[in-house]
């Protein structure tokens, strides 16, 4: 069994403020989102060892936030490919990077979180920003998520491979 833990970033500053969407800094609500989402995730049994977070500047100050209330028991990767990604996009990421760990942490954007959010259990979730699903997923290794996001949602008997144990909403 793996635990995906998926944190959309907290609320970010409007882009006409700044020169690119990729910049968006978090508003003082959005840091304190972040916060209390990262307070949540600590209590969590299963706290992941593992944060990929999307490049973004909203998104890595999101996963920093989660960093630091984890006091360095997690390691932290940007990963740029993870900037405004659909659900292939972190299966992949999850595959290459998620080995040795049992409990994993995304931070990154909509519509791509709560897309992958129904490939892995064909459940619809709204995240809003901050909102964070924990996902238990029936895998023994990460890899095995990898592939079509289509294909990735059932396992050999047919039952999905991810069921949401938990949400959090900021």
């Amino acid at each position: 069994m793996k635990t995906l833990f998926v944190l959309r970033h907290g609320q970010a500053i409007p882009e006409s403020q700044v020169d690119s969407d990729h910049a968006r800094e978090l508003t003082p609500r959005g840091a304190a989102e972040a916060k209390r989402a990262a307070e949540s995730l600590v209590e969590r049994a299963n706290a992941p060892s593992l944060i990929l977070s999307s490049s973004a500047t909203r998104a890595l100050q999101t996963a920093e936030a989660c960093a630091l209330a984890l006091g360095g028991r997690a390691v932290f990767k940007n990963v740029d490919g993870l900037y405004l990604a659909e659900p292939t996009s972190y299966l992949a990421a999850l595959g290459q990077l998620g080995e040795p760990h049992a409990s994993v942490l995304v931070v990154g954007h909509n519509p791509g979180l709560e897309a992958l959010i129904y490939v892995l259990t064909e459940r619809s979730e709204h995240l809003a920003t901050a909102s964070l699903v924990e996902i238990t997923l029936a895998i023994s290794a990460w890899a095995e998520l990898s592939g079509n996001a289509r294909g990735a949602s059932s396992a050999p008997d047919g039952s999905h491979l991810g069921r949401v144990a938990h949400t959090f909403r900021a």
